[in-house]
């Protein structure tokens, strides 16, 4: 058997980089769910929109009395809210969302191949913990993010504060209160 040359080596590592490469693209495009979505986002895409509900599942389960993100149409009242925010924050969660998706980042970043939204519960709960706890700033501030958004629009609801026993924001008395008066301005 020969040795091998340089130019045969160099051959065969431009062979396996270039299919490195194709895997990875394919990787990169891998379709996610196709789950339906409403009519009209207020601002996100509907591919962004499905992680984001995947996401809001996994971060709000029904547990006990609680209901799932799901009921409550969590994921909508999300996107609306992102709409009052400025493009480029939307974008950028966006961005993040997408790439939580994306087959290959989920390969570099926590071992699967497996796009998030079409992971079974357990991996997209491992996946989310990987997020939370990751040595890269970015990804744990998407995470916390996410689960801001998400805690937030959960507990805003009022049945979920029916559930938890909260009886709503007090009455200090303004219920009420006859409207205020405000004088004309003086010409």
């Amino acid at each position: 058997m020969s040795t091998p040359t340089r130019r045969h080596l160099l051959k065969l590592g431009l062979f396996g980089a270039g299919l490195l490469a194709v895997g990875g693209v394919g990787l990169g495009l891998r379709p996610g769910s196709r789950a339906p979505v409403p009519r009209t986002l207020a601002a996100l895409e509907p591919d962004a929109f499905r992680v984001l509900a995947a996401v809001a599942d996994r971060i709000c389960p029904a547990t006990g009395l609680l209901p799932p993100a799901a009921e409550l149409r969590l994921a909508e009242r999300v996107d609306a809210h992102l709409a009052t925010l400025h493009p480029d924050d939307v974008a950028e969660l966006s961005r993040a969302l997408l790439l939580l998706e994306n087959a290959l980042a989920g390969l570099l970043i926590g071992g699967s191949t497996v796009p998030f939204t079409l992971r079974p519960p357990e991996a997209q709960d491992r996946t989310l913990a990987r997020w939370r706890g990751s040595r890269f700033v970015v990804l744990r501030s998407a995470f916390k993010a996410l689960r801001t958004l998400c805690v937030t629009a959960y507990y805003a609801d009022p049945r979920v504060g029916r559930a938890i026993g909260y009886p709503g924001p007090p009455d200090y008395g303004q219920r009420s209160a006859p409207a205020l008066q405000v004088p004309q301005r003086i010409r």
